[in-house]
């Protein structure tokens, strides 16, 4: 918990960098939240944080994953005023966020390319902007992996073309298996994250 609490705080400094990739510049509000959190326990102002984590917690209700169990451990992290846990219980928020994405996907059969690739974009730039520091600083090739399964991801949602020309259909069997493979390699960077 300690070494992903410590690079949590190099998160900041280069979250900018993830804009390049060209799926497009739209932050994922948890991201927002988790910046919002983070920068609060950073600076001593608990009640902020605490304020935060209410927020993230309430834009989760009615969610796959709502993040309920949460609260407890939040409430725990800001009273000890732990910046460490209280960052990575933010970080676990943008994982919630994440998985969220990919399974309204694939829960609605890939059925609409426009929304599915916002989302899959949204997933993959809120990966970047807080967790990939930590997966690379743990393990440079499975950084570089999970971005091919988002990459992989991606492509299987097919194109409907232009008018139909160089239309190419969705794929489900491949974006499960890149879905599953993006959580399994979330899960062994970070097993301490909850789901529920």
């Amino acid at each position: 918990m300690r070494n992903i609490a410590v690079s949590l705080a190099l998160v900041m400094a280069w979250a900018g960098a993830a804009l390049a990739y060209g799926y497009g510049e739209a932050e994922d509000p948890m991201v927002a939240l988790f910046k919002k959190g983070v920068a609060a326990a950073r600076s001593g102002d608990w009640g902020g944080a605490r304020k935060t984590a209410q927020e993230s917690l309430a834009a989760h209700k009615g969610h796959i994953f709502e993040g309920t169990a949460l609260g407890p451990k939040f409430d725990a992290a800001i009273a000890k005023k732990s910046v460490g846990d209280t960052g990575e219980l933010f970080a676990n928020m943008v994982y919630l966020s994440i998985l969220e994405k990919l399974y309204r996907i694939k829960q609605e059969k890939l059925s609409d390319f426009k929304n599915d690739k916002a989302r899959l974009a949204l997933a993959r730039k809120a990966y970047l902007d807080v967790l990939d520091g930590n997966v690379k600083k743990r393990d440079a090739a499975l950084s570089a992996a999970l971005l091919g399964h988002f990459d992989a991801a991606l492509e299987a949602l097919g194109n409907p073309g232009l008018f139909g020309v160089g239309a190419k259909p969705a794929d489900a069997e491949k974006f499960d298996g890149a879905m599953s493979a993006i959580e399994q390699g979330l899960g062994k960077v970070f097993p301490g994250f909850i789901k529920g």
